[in-house]
């Protein structure tokens, strides 16, 4: 009888694993998607810093064109620190106002927000970074794709997107399709933050470009240039410092030639992926153990 109690109990702790497993598959209605990140730059033209992406419901708004930066795109634009904006992003702050004036403030919030940094240094034309996240799909709380990066090299030059419905994952989320992509950094999309004055003295990537010196050796080494967002129509047209025949040696660097730009800059594209293996390990692990169970009460009933 204790033998038959000791089974039974362990049979009713598997079944109740088994449909805990397949109860969270349900209820929690995740989803995992893999986002890729190419430099599609020419050879010789510009690099981004590691790339921040947020998965949101529409309630992070990163910039608007002509109102200032706020600290954490800041420090992105001008030393590719993605810190402060992760820190920002996951305490669901926003860095506009309802009055669509820039002002870091709580933001309304349907859910827990996702983000990440994709890569660990420079990414170099031709080169690609890539990240795994776990999204919620239902509710549309994490409905929304934000990014941003630094383009290098410059002083406070930006790619992001500052509409935070433009990058919508409803069909992706719902299974229409299985992946969307999308080309960023087109002519006349990159921003200057105009939070640094534009020097090739204290520009970060420098190294990257053999000619263009030392540049920055440190953080917001620049001089403070107290404006506001804008799109970048002439790519360093307006730096200080400026190498002798730059715009000869230098001409791939130019981000708005569309023949030499003509996808942009960078390439991201978002995968509806399966679930891991280590997702499925308690549910493998039940029913691994409802056979172990079954053989075990065969072999004693047999003797």
């Amino acid at each position: 009888m204790n033998c038959f109690l000791k089974h039974k109990a362990l049979f009713t702790t598997l079944l109740t694993l088994t449909s805990v497993a397949a109860t969270a598959s349900v209820t929690q209605a995740h989803s995992f998607v893999r986002v890729d990140v190419e430099n599609i730059s020419p050879i010789g033209g510009v690099s981004i810093t590691p790339v921040w992406v947020g998965f949101h419901d529409g309630s992070f708004d990163s910039y608007n064109p002509g109102a200032s930066a706020q600290f954490g795109l800041e420090l992105l634009a001008e030393d590719g620190n993605t810190a402060q904006i992760t820190e920002d992003f996951n305490d669901n702050l926003t860095y506009i106002n309802s009055n669509n004036e820039s002002e870091t403030v709580p933001s309304t919030q349907m859910g827990v927000r996702v983000d990440g940094t994709l890569g660990g240094g420079p990414i170099t034309p031709g080169n690609k970074v890539s990240g795994m996240f776990e999204i919620v799909d239902e509710d549309d709380t994490n409905r929304y794709f934000s990014y941003a990066s630094m383009i290098l090299p410059s002083n406070d030059y930006f790619i992001a997107n500052g509409n935070p419905f433009a990058r919508d994952l409803l069909s992706l989320l719902s299974g229409d399709v299985s992946s969307i992509s999308f080309e960023v950094g087109l002519s006349g999309t990159v921003n200057d933050a105009g939070t640094e004055i534009n020097d090739f003295d204290t520009s970060a990537g420098n190294l990257l470009y053999p000619g263009l010196g030392t540049g920055q050796t440190g953080p917001q080494q620049g001089d403070p240039e107290n404006g506001d967002v804008g799109s970048v129509t002439a790519p360093f047209a307006n730096f200080l410092n400026q190498p002798p025949n730059f715009a000869s040696d230098f001409a791939t660097l130019n981000f708005n030639d569309g023949t030499l730009y003509p996808d942009g800059v960078a390439r991201i594209t978002i995968t509806r992926v399966s679930v891991p293996e280590s997702s499925t390990t308690v549910g493998l692990m039940a029913m691994g153990g409802l056979f172990l169970l079954g053989a075990g009460l065969g072999r004693r009933h047999s003797n």
